[in-house]
């Protein structure tokens, strides 16, 4: 059974589970030109009969992860654009779900990479030596960054968006200028964990940055509590005063 059929059998049997008969949008419903409506449209015109995604409506949750399961069938085997056609119709369904962000990032970041250059010479996409490897990585990096910036306003507050962005500049970019504007972002969002503080302070110490990291991590040091151990105060204050040696202050 094809996808967009299992698609259709879903979205029916929904419908007569709820008792519910889906009035058809007409074409003039399908307004404005954005990507979204036009992902929508283009699987819309492959199930036929006048059946539109949008009549999923409070269905589209479920169809959502009906779809982010199948796109693990097409990851399973490596079919880059049957993967990427799956994630863009999931975060179009319900882009208000963080995990389809991170995970889709992490697998165009991470995955696809190796897809391309093979098991074999996965190691040549950090090899200095080889242009090809480098740039298939750095291609693939950029891409996962104009996912994540595709993230709804509505999930800005959570800090995983900018610090996944941060690890893809950090790890796959090689790029701790703006790694460090990542995981700023991310450290400045209440509820955020202690670590994401401290692993700043770090990048901003690896990139040369040693009195910023000193100050920053002075700043945060100020901000923990005294009673949880997932703070680890007394091992931030052990790494201060080593700043400060080191500093000669």
């Amino acid at each position: 059974m094809s996808f967009k059929l299992q698609l259709f059998t879903l979205w029916f049997s929904l419908s007569v589970f709820a008792g519910v008969v889906t009035r058809p949008l007409l074409p003039n419903q399908w307004q404005g030109g954005s990507h979204e409506t036009q992902e929508l449209a283009s699987i819309e015109s492959g199930l036929g009969g006048g059946v539109t995604l949008a009549a999923l409506g409070g269905y589209r949750s479920i169809a959502a992860n009906f779809v982010w399961l199948k796109m693990y069938d097409d990851w399973r085997f490596r079919r880059e654009s049957d993967v990427l056609e799956k994630m863009e119709l999931a975060v179009s369904l319900n882009p208000s779900v963080v995990y389809f962000w991170l995970d889709g990032a992490r697998i165009i970041a991470n995955d696809m990479p190796v897809w391309v250059v093979g098991d074999e010479e996965m190691d040549s996409l950090f090899d200095d030596s080889s242009e090809e490897g480098r740039s298939v990585r750095v291609e693939y990096a950029k891409q996962a960054i104009a996912f994540l910036d595709r993230a709804p306003e509505s999930i800005s507050s959570d800090y995983r968006i900018p610090l996944e962005k941060g690890i893809v500049y950090w790890k796959r970019l090689q790029d701790l200028d703006n790694a460090i504007v990542c995981f700023k972002e991310a450290a400045d969002v209440e509820g955020s964990p202690y670590f994401v503080a401290r692993v700043c302070a770090e990048l901003l110490y690896r990139n040369d940055q040693k009195e910023d990291a000193y100050e920053y991590l002075s700043e945060e040091y100020e901000k923990l509590p005294d009673g949880d151990e997932r703070a680890m105060k007394p091992i931030i204050a052990k790494k201060l005063e080593e700043l400060k040696k080191e500093l000669g202050r």
